[in-house]
């Protein structure tokens, strides 16, 4: 069917909590509405949660794609063929001897005593003829009888290969691996073969640099990241914040210049991103989200194009990893993805790979740079018998299909073998270069990125994207005690991967960075807080020119102050596009390249809204200076 959207990013989420005051979420749904203006007004006080905006859609018209193949990623497909081979091989085996858990781990009591049971269950066909009546039979059995000749070929050769006693499930495996078993419909084979991947000449490394965007599903309160100090604004946050607000006892105190205060607060967990700041490589990202053009305030707002279903998880993960928050979906592909399109096809022709840590997220999905997904435990994961059947699995994978289900399996499933077992190969073996503990589900993925960034010179790396989230933010309640556990759980990793990254003598080529769906309302819910917009973010990197606030903090914080759509959901004077813009530039992106990478571009003042001397004179591509300090005098030293 078209469609242009993919699955919503996954959110990983902490241990289950009880909760004090459940609120279910829901998708409020848009109210019809007889006149010209769909839009909500702006100051929607007396309601909990603003109604979605009753924005009419058009129908898109998105590339061909089915959803079977939007969760068809490479792990998931060796998952199924390693369970598959255990199934066919050991049966329904749980705890039992196979590769694979298939199953519940059973047991049975016999003589007083408990006895596993081995396997649970398997596979009941056996043949009753000769082998060319055996392949018929599955053949009617598997694939209704859809077996092309090329496709019989691939399984009468690998049962040939096979010793007598293994035969049977030889040939249920080579099956299982068809397209015709994997899909419904005449195959239609081709006779020209699937042309092999192209092979780029080896070229002189241009050099190395990565970034790591982590996303903190859910909606992050980043209000509480960084607080106003010693000046009146921070009576403007302790008004509205209540309950939620942090004591200066609660914070570490820093300077910085070009803001309305001079001192602000960090969170007091964030003891180790001091220690960057003070160094200048770390800095803040103030007053920063989702935007379709520039807001000046509330009232302007309502003739302005702005970002579909404001406030709706799925749709502003969608805008901040596309940055087309104005659409629904993802056709516009992702920021990280579109970035290494451009770096790959430009003037330099660099060596990009786009790294997912977040399964099918689309933040590094480009339209020629496809997504590598990796698991933070096992890396790629790979088919465990791929040596054995990797003649099958080049047969399967060349054979080109009229039928276009058949086809675009037969290419995941090259794609699916291509990917994992590079990246296996690339971190077999690999260790890191400090004793690198992983107490936490983000530990173990920044251990994964700190080894495949260790297997940059097998890799011939030259520009790394990675992607990964750490869910658990959408607090609606018991507000101030999750920040606390998640950004000490954040703070410890960072340390951990620094060291890692300066251990590897790669620190001043890598760049950390933040970014959440929106932050969350000033006013207190009791004990949570609600969606908002605008937030504060962070980014860290040797080469960073930190120690400062980037972009202007909100000038203002008080109830009904003139960004304050209610209960203090603040709109963003500033784009996504402030920050990722110099960040793309530093990778090495040409000015020529801008407006396909970011298509909103062409609505910002690039004095006003983008951030300008980010990096250290000399660390970007070119060696070239900055100019500036910031979008709208943003910027300043510790």
């Amino acid at each position: 069917y078209r469609a242009d959207f993919e699955l919503p990013m996954p959110m990983p989420m902490p241990e289950p909590e009880p909760e004090s005051e459940p609120e279910p979420e829901s998708e409020p749904e848009p109210e019809p509405e007889a006149g010209p203006e769909p839009e909500p007004e702006a100051e929607p006080e007396p309601e909990p949660e603003p109604e979605m905006e009753p924005e009419p859609e058009p129908e898109p018209e998105g590339p061909l794609l089915a959803p079977e193949f939007q969760i068809f990623t490479p792990p998931f497909f060796v998952g199924y063929l390693n369970g598959m081979s255990s199934l066919i091989e050991s049966g329904v085996s749980g705890q039992c001897q196979s590769r694979e858990r298939i199953g519940i781990d059973a047991w049975h009591m016999s003589e007083a005593r408990w006895h596993r049971v081995c396997p649970q269950g398997g596979l009941s066909y056996r043949p009753t003829g000769n082998v060319a009546a055996t392949l018929s039979e599955l053949d009617v059995l598997l694939t209704g009888g859809r077996l092309s000749a090329k496709s019989k070929a691939t399984v009468e050769a690998a049962v040939a290969d096979s010793a007598p006693g293994k035969r049977l499930q030889v040939a249920q495996q080579a099956i299982a691996m068809t397209a015709e078993f994997n899909t419904l419909g005449d195959p239609l084979p081709k006779e020209t073969p699937r042309p092999p991947p192209s092979q780029s000449p080896p070229t002189a490394s241009k050099g190395y640099k990565a970034v790591v965007m982590m996303f903190m599903g859910g909606g992050a309160d980043t209000f509480n990241l960084i607080v106003p100090q010693d000046c009146d604004l921070y009576n403007e946050y302790r008004s509205i914040r209540t309950d939620l607000s942090l004591e200066p006892r609660e914070l570490i105190k820093f300077t910085t210049e070009g803001q309305t205060c001079s001192n602000f607060g960090v969170h007091a967990r964030f003891q180790f991103l001091k220690t960057l700041y003070d160094k200048g490589q770390a800095a803040f990202i103030a007053n920063i989200g989702n935007l379709a053009a520039p807001i000046k305030d509330k009232f302007h707002r309502r003739n302005v194009e702005s970002c579909h279903g404001l406030f709706s998880h799925s749709d502003q993960q969608n805008g901040a990893q596309t940055l087309k928050c104005q659409e629904m979906g993802t056709a516009a592909k992702g920021t990280g993805g579109r970035i290494a399109d451009a770096l790959a096809s430009g003037v330099h022709k660099f060596r990009t790979t786009s790294f997912s840590l977040a399964g099918t997220s689309i933040w590094p999905q480009g339209f020629e740079t496809p997504r590598e997904i990796v698991d933070s435990r096992v890396g790629s994961g790979q088919f465990n018998e791929y040596e054995r059947w990797r003649f099958a699995i080049d047969n399967i994978t060349a054979q080109r299909h009229g039928n276009l289900y058949a086809d675009a399996y037969a290419e995941a499933f090259l794609d699916a073998i291509q990917t994992t077992e590079k990246v296996g190969q690339a971190l077999n073996g690999v260790k890191t270069a400090t004793n690198y503990p992983t107490p936490t589900r983000l530990d173990r993925e920044l251990h994964q990125v700190a080894k495949l960034i260790r297997t940059r010179d097998a890799r011939k790396a030259e520009r790394d994207f990675f992607f990964l989230t750490i869910g658990g933010w959408d607090m609606h309640s018991n507000m101030k005690a999750s920040l606390d556990r998640k950004f000490n759980e954040i703070d410890g990793a960072l340390g951990r991967f620094v060291a890692e990254m300066e251990g590897q003598q790669v620190w001043n080529d890598i760049v950390f960075v933040t970014e959440s769906e929106f932050a969350r309302t000033l006013d207190s819910n009791g004990g949570g807080s609600d969606h908002a917009w605008a937030g504060n973010h962070f980014m860290i990197g040797g080469s960073l020119r930190g120690g400062r606030i980037m972009n202007k903090f909100p000038g203002a914080l008080r109830a009904g102050n003139d960004h304050d759509l209610g209960r203090g959901r603040m709109i963003p004077e500033f784009p996504w596009e402030s920050m990722m813009l110099p960040l793309a530039e530093w990778l090495g992106l040409q000015p020529d390249q801008e407006a396909t990478t970011f298509p909103n571009l062409a609505r910002f003042n690039r004095t006003q809204h983008i951030i300008h001397n980010m990096f250290k004179q000399g660390s970007d591509n070119d060696g070239k200076p900055g100019t500036g300090e910031g979008g709208q005098n943003g910027g300043g030293s510790r």
